[in-house]
């Protein structure tokens, strides 16, 4: 004897049923100020590039969608910093400089790249999550 453990169609899809508001919906009138709260991050990272140099950009954070904020800080010598490798390595014409000492606060989930104005140095980077 032999069973058929194929599962049945209505068993591999499940969906919810739609949820229909029988109760109309109650108005509300906000009076005063309200205090609000910023959710905190659920996760970090913590990282430091080492000998980044005049010539070659080297990313310091990744396009991530998860990123609530990071900080970034030139540790030795001024960084330029840039969305694109390109913009980096083009120094004033493509990049933003940022001082050594200085921490940067980056509030969005593009790439930074960054390169030396001279010599080499290193950039810590401090990244926080809303997910992990």
């Amino acid at each position: 004897m032999t069973l058929d453990t194929t599962p049945e169609p209505e068993e591999v899809v499940q969906a919810e049923e739609e949820y229909v508001l029988n109760t109309p919906p109650i108005p509300a009138v906000i009076c005063g100020p309200v205090q609000t709260r910023e959710a905190p991050a659920i996760g970090g990272s913590y990282q430091t590039v080492t000998n980044v140099g005049t010539t070659v950009g080297v990313r310091l954070l990744s396009y991530e969608p998860r990123r609530k904020s990071a900080r970034i800080l030139a540790v030795s010598g001024d960084v330029w910093i840039a969305k694109t490798q390109q913009g980096a390595q083009m120094g004033a014409s493509g990049a933003a400089r940022v001082p050594f000492n200085t921490w940067l606060p980056i509030n969005n989930i593009e790439e930074v790249w960054a390169c030396s104005t001279a010599g080499t140095t290193d950039v810590s980077v401090i990244s926080d999550f809303w997910s992990v």
